[in-house]
């Protein structure tokens, strides 16, 4: 699933290594119904392992699901809805889930700023509506350390372990701070561990230079 023309696209094949073929039509090229602005790009697939369904999240300026179909290359619009949590979701929805609930992370600014990060709220249901708790911010930059623009996410867990990493970008150090606008395309991919309070919020990852050592 990948960004193209700000509309969403498919590709498939018979082996995680390609070659991809394209389906030759755009799976996601209009807004939600209500929605006037905002685009079409950052496509998350989230197989939820209780209702045994894959979802499909997307959107910049608002946030929208619908079930996929079996075929995995359409989805179903009877199912599609508006999830967007508040004023502070730019793009870059992940899901996932964990001891009962659904986890919903998204980047809040833009990526050409500094102020890149990451929030979270949680549902019962991959369908909502998300609950956004007070204190809901997941990573953010840790300027001290040249540590600037930490958004745009992917969650991580060790299977059968609640073992959980976050993979993210910053800007490109030292140099992208110093860039300007184009620092947002000066990135480099990073992962620290996330780990959970004991009433199941995210406890707030602090960015590291060193990253994680390597998982045995």
């Amino acid at each position: 699933y990948f960004t193209a023309a700000q509309k969403i696209g498919v590709a498939v094949a018979d082996d995680p290594t390609g070659p991809f073929v394209d389906s030759g039509k755009p799976l996601v090229n209009f807004k939600p119904e209500g929605v006037k602005g905002g685009q079409e790009i950052d496509p998350e697939v989230f197989f939820d392992p209780i209702s045994k369904k894959s979802y499909l999240y997307w959107g910049n300026g608002y946030m929208a699901v619908a079930e996929l179909n079996k075929d995995m290359v359409s989805i179903n619009p009877k199912t599609m809805r508006v999830l967007t949590p508040d004023k502070t979701f730019r793009e870059g929805a992940t899901v996932f889930y964990r001891n009962g609930l659904y986890y919903f992370l998204w980047s809040e600014d833009d990526t050409r700023s500094e102020n890149y990060r990451v929030r979270y709220g949680t549902s019962k249901l991959p369908l909502g509506p998300i609950e956004v708790p007070q204190n809901n911010l997941v990573i953010a930059k840790k300027a001290e350390d040249g540590i600037y623009g930490t958004g745009h996410n992917s969650i991580l867990q060790i299977p059968g372990k609640d073992e959980w990493y976050i993979v993210y970008h910053r800007f490109n150090r030292p140099a992208g701070i110093h860039m300007g606008s184009p620092a947002g395309f000066h990135r480099e991919v990073c992962i620290d561990k996330m780990e959970f309070n004991a009433d199941g919020s995210i406890k707030q990852v602090i960015p590291t230079l060193n990253g994680i050592q390597p998982i045995k």
